[in-house]
């Protein structure tokens, strides 16, 4: 997988630079460096915060605190790392028989999401004991995918664009980066969901007999 300064360098290569930074984190000194540490964090958190990457989702039980609400049932703690809440799994019903005993247990079911609402740090919700599914930060970018990686060195690249490029070269060739970061996001995440099914999802209701 690629370092941060592999990106870096990726990003650099987009726009036709033969500059390569050796580090960003303290910056090696050059013009490039210093441009790729004050946008790399910012482009990383952007593709990563709608949540559309199955690598940077994260799910979490929630911390109840005091319920400022008069509307909501349930007051949360917003987790620390939580850059998007996406939803609150609904807890359902799943039901093992074993001869003639049931056992119920609790389940949640990963294709529904529970109202809630957000203010400031504090989630506000009608589910006990609430789950959250939500996109996190990932900066190891060992764990990035390829693709995440393809799309993250173009959008760099569009912030960089302007200050090494400079006039209205660089704004063009930005928005070009930009682009072409979007669209290979955006196939991503397409083949992505194409490989997944809902059948293989957990269902609401289990059912499951041992003689």
């Amino acid at each position: 997988m690629a370092s941060v300064v592999q990106i870096c360098n990726m990003a650099l290569s987009h726009i036709g630079s033969e500059a390569r930074v050796s580090s960003i984190s303290p910056p090696d000194g050059s013009v490039e460096a210093g441009h790729c540490a004050t946008f790399y964090d910012l482009a990383r958190t952007e593709l990563l915060e709608p949540g559309n990457w199955a690598f940077g989702l994260k799910r979490a039980a929630l911390a109840q605190v005091t319920n400022p609400s008069t509307i909501w049932a349930y007051a949360y703690a917003k987790p620390a790392d939580c850059q998007r809440a996406l939803r609150i799994l609904r807890p359902s019903i799943a039901i093992t028989v074993f001869t003639q005993d049931l056992v119920v247990e609790p389940h949640t079911d990963d294709r529904d999401s529970a109202p809630f609402d957000i203010e400031g740090q504090v989630i506000l919700s009608n589910e006990p004991d609430a789950v959250l599914v939500y996109s996190q930060d990932v900066t190891d970018s060992t764990k990035f995918p390829a693709s995440f990686t393809s799309a993250l060195s173009y959008l760099l690249a569009s912030y960089v664009a302007g200050p090494l490029i400079k006039g209205n070269e660089g704004t063009r060739v930005g928005d070009a980066m930009r682009e072409r970061a979007m669209r290979l996001a955006d196939v991503s995440i397409t083949a992505s969901a194409n490989a997944s099914s809902a059948d293989n999802l957990p269902q609401s209701t289990i059912l499951s007999v041992r003689a």
